[in-house]
């Protein structure tokens, strides 16, 4: 696993992020190592190989991030693959109509006189 960062010159950080966040950041970076790794078997047939390799080390710099809890900034490459999940999940999910029945439901609750729900 690869645990420098590939462009040099960075500085190291701590990594201050809720154990919660960590278990979670753990399981999509991992999936997406793999499923990128898997893609890496038949490079013949990827549109980009380079970009996949190169998202593949990022993946590993950030796992080996969250284990260590340190990570490395700038990392460019570590960003763009990090965006490209955000913009994915964001689209999947319609992120936007989720915050705004959240919001809304609050609302309401608020109205009603009713207690704040805590997130599990």
């Amino acid at each position: 696993m690869a645990t420098q960062h590939d462009t040099g010159g960075g500085e190291a950080v701590p990594l201050d992020l809720p154990a919660s966040q960590v278990k979670i950041l753990r399981g999509t970076l991992t999936d997406c190592l793999e499923g990128v790794s898997g893609d890496l078997k038949t490079p013949e047939q990827m549109p980009n190989p380079a970009k996949a390799r190169r998202e593949a080390d990022a993946y590993e710099r950030l796992l080996a991030a969250l284990a260590e809890g340190v990570i490395v900034v700038p990392d460019e490459a570590a960003r763009e693959a990090v965006e490209v999940m955000v913009l994915a999940v964001e689209e999947d999910t319609d992120y936007q109509q989720i915050i705004a029945e959240h919001d809304a439901l609050f609302g309401l609750l608020a109205l009603l006189g009713g207690t704040e729900a805590r997130a599990a």
